[in-house]
């Protein structure tokens, strides 16, 4: 059955037709919403909701993307819903709200080990989404741009942007978590120096030392 007769089958409400267009779309699917959440309950939730909607909303389809673009419009739309609803209930309870607390738990992560979850987890919900639907889904700038509803230049600027924005929450934990272990340069007792929480722009050269005690100034 090409994707025309799913289509059609779907909406005359064929159950095996229903049933063959989840199972070949569902893991996708949850592993966005669950990237984006991070909770297996909300996810599994959330995923039944984006397919309730793709079915009973299926006579809308118009064909202008592909079938499985136009399902990852559908949970992206879900995914925000839901956390603009979860940031909302934080802020009633007396939470910072729910990018707060994302940042909470990505710091206290950082203690044990960074790693990419953990740097997205302090991005907004715009860079995230946009960053696990090209390299988590493997989209391409047309299939985002469907998914988010905007032109493939706003999708180029916006991807930018939240590279740039993983890159510094990456090196920031580097960093950070580098900077607890030992001084920079310290042999690390294999008999190979190991640089700690210096960055090589940061490090003085001997002619900007010689400058700074001309100066009588101090080196920050």
């Amino acid at each position: 059955m090409d994707e025309q007769h799913l289509i059609s089958a779907c909406r005359s409400m064929d159950q095996s037709a229903q049933r063959r267009l989840y199972d070949e779309t569902v893991e996708r699917v949850y592993r966005l919403i669950f990237r984006m959440v991070r909770n297996e309950d909300d996810a599994f939730d959330l995923t039944q909701e984006v397919y309730v909607r793709v079915f009973t909303r299926m006579g809308t389809f118009r064909a202008d993307c592909s079938l499985a673009t136009w399902i990852h419009r559908i949970a992206v739309n879900e995914v925000l819903a839901f956390l603009r609803r979860r940031q909302t209930e934080h802020r009633h309870l007396g939470s910072s709200g729910g990018r707060d607390l994302s940042r909470s738990v990505a710091c206290q992560a950082q203690d044990e080990r960074l790693d990419v979850q953990a740097a997205l987890d302090q991005l907004s919900e715009e860079d995230r989404i946009i960053l696990l639907l090209r390299y988590d889904q493997g989209l391409d700038y047309r299939s985002i741009g469907q998914s988010l509803e905007c032109g493939e230049g706003t999708v180029a600027s916006r991807l930018n942007r939240a590279r740039q924005r993983l890159r510094d929450a990456l090196a920031t934990g580097y960093v950070s978590r580098e900077e607890t272990r030992a001084p920079a340069h310290q042999n690390d007792g294999s008999g190979h120096l190991r640089l700690t929480g210096v960055d090589a722009g940061d490090r003085e050269t001997p002619e900007l030392g010689a400058q700074r005690r001309a100066a009588g100034g101090e080196r920050p």
